[in-house]
């Protein structure tokens, strides 16, 4: 039976390439000042009505209410970090442009006038009072992202920690800024096929991508987290983990009854 021998070396094997996949950094920096905190993702808005998501608005009612904040950034074709979720702001500001493509000044403004922020403008505004989530967006070259990011929190006084989907911007964090807390994002349940590829789905559904940046968080979708991999790591590893995005306070307290430490929640006010 010596087929029967070999059959469980290379299971063997494999399982143990797969343990490597998904370890996140075994390093537990010192968090206190983010966990057990409550995001308000992009900002305390209302849903684009009258606040606008990841606006200096929605950002100064965070900081008035004590919420912490959760935030996405991106270059612009001037090389001017600014905070955006989309690739292209006709969603939220009601006209097109692609903001690696454009220059700050060619810009839409949100629909209330204010211009999009830039990430010195929200530090500015923020000035340490709450801790900040800042989710580098990988649009055009993540790594160049990232590496803008830390130039700005580097003379930074306040509490952050820094997470992305693509795992090169968490590499970069990594190489670059090993003492910054860093998170990779990841979602369960089912594909979106519209925003995700396959292949990317299940690395990131999976943790796989995990050995590139060996992240001091995972920021999952807490709801759908019934998978090996997440049931491996939490009990394995132990990392911090961050829920996403909590719209109602019943899944926040789901979140908190599973063991996460940071909670990103949206148009609601947690208790």
């Amino acid at each position: 039976m010596a087929w029967l021998d070999v059959a469980i070396e290379i299971l063997a094997l494999l399982f143990v390439l797969y343990l490597y996949l998904i370890l996140p950094s075994l390093r537990h920096p010192d968090a206190a000042a983010l966990t057990g905190k409550r995001y308000a993702h992009r900002g305390l808005h209302d849903g684009n009505h009258v606040v606008h998501e990841n606006s200096l608005e929605a950002f100064r009612r965070a900081v008035d209410a004590g919420y912490g904040i959760e935030l996405d950034v991106q270059l612009t074709a001037d090389r001017l970090l600014v905070v955006h979720h989309d690739a292209d702001t006709a969603r939220v500001c009601g006209r097109s442009a692609v903001i690696r493509d454009t220059c700050y000044a060619a810009l839409p403004t949100l629909p209330d006038g204010s211009p999009i922020p830039t990430f010195e403008d929200v530090l500015n505004l923020v000035a340490g009072r709450i801790p900040l989530i800042v989710e580098i967006k990988s649009y055009g070259s993540p790594s160049e992202n990232a590496a803008a990011t830390q130039a700005l929190l580097a003379n930074y006084a306040g509490a952050y920690c820094v997470e992305s989907f693509h795992p090169a911007a968490v590499r970069y964090f990594r190489k670059h800024a090993p003492h910054t807390l860093r998170g990779q994002l990841a979602m369960g349940g089912r594909r979106n096929k519209q925003e995700v590829g396959l292949a990317t789905h299940c690395a990131l559904k999976y943790l796989l991508v995990n050995a590139l940046g060996r992240p001091h968080f995972v920021a999952y979708q807490s709801a759908g987290d019934g998978n090996l991999s997440m049931w491996i790591m939490k009990r394995l590893y132990k990392p911090l983990l961050a829920a996403w995005t909590l719209r109602t306070q019943a899944a926040l307290d789901a979140a908190e009854h599973k063991g996460y430490h940071l909670f990103i929640f949206e148009l609601f006010r947690p208790q």
